[in-house]
């Protein structure tokens, strides 16, 4: 069984210790992590799935060479395909695959941004599907998104976050929350992303804090 160990622990850190760490979205390997760990990071989060609905195959060995490298944290996000519909399949296809593939991930974040339906009840009760899914599975997971994209996606829905910690985007380049504003029920982040697509150790990446 796959093993999902909680992150409470790290989200408990507070902000002011400046964990940093990284998200990728290409293949990763041991010696490039090794590079990025002597660099300061700490944790690392693995796109597991496109949003052109298919698992990225490049997730699992990418996810087991961080751990290999050193990384104690190392989480997945997920990019929902919504003109694909069934998000319980999307989620049971990504776990799936991982676990067949045994690399193993702390939690997973589900990245809400882009194209969703039109009518913001239709995108709700779509990113239910995907948490009851991952709370059936018993799998840890998040929120990715910005507050213009929350509030273009989802009206600003404030149901979600009581369960769902929050990843939020923010780019100012600064290892701090103050540019966080409160948006859909959220009066803390989790974490930030604070630059975006930048290129070290031969890797495209975005840098984030907790």
């Amino acid at each position: 069984m796959l093993m999902f160990v909680q992150l409470t622990l790290i989200l408990a850190i507070p902000s002011t210790l400046g964990i940093i760490g990284i998200n990728v979205y290409q293949k990763v390997s041991q010696e490039q992590f090794e590079c990025l760990k002597d660099k300061g990071y700490e944790f690392v989060i693995v796109r597991t799935y496109r949003k052109n609905g298919v698992v990225d195959r490049n997730s699992a060995i990418t996810i087991k060479n961080a751990r290999t490298a050193g990384f104690t944290h190392v989480d997945g996000y997920l990019l929902p395909c919504i003109s694909c519909g069934d998000p319980s399949q999307q989620i049971f296809t990504t776990i799936d695959y991982l676990k067949d593939e045994n690399a193993d991930i702390d939690m997973l974040w589900l990245d809400i941004q882009g194209k969703w339906y039109n009518d913001a009840e239709s995108n709700i009760q779509f990113l239910q599907d995907l948490i009851l899914e991952m709370t059936t599975s018993g799998i840890k997971h998040g929120i990715c998104t910005s507050p213009f994209q929350w509030i273009t996606i989802m009206n600003n829905a404030r149901q979600f976050s009581s369960e769902s910690p929050l990843w939020y985007v923010g780019h100012d380049n600064k290892t701090t929350f103050d540019n966080f504003q409160m948006f859909g029920g959220w009066k803390q982040p989790s974490m930030k992303q604070y630059v975006g697509n930048v290129k070290e150790c031969g890797v495209f990446l975005d840098r984030n804090f907790l």
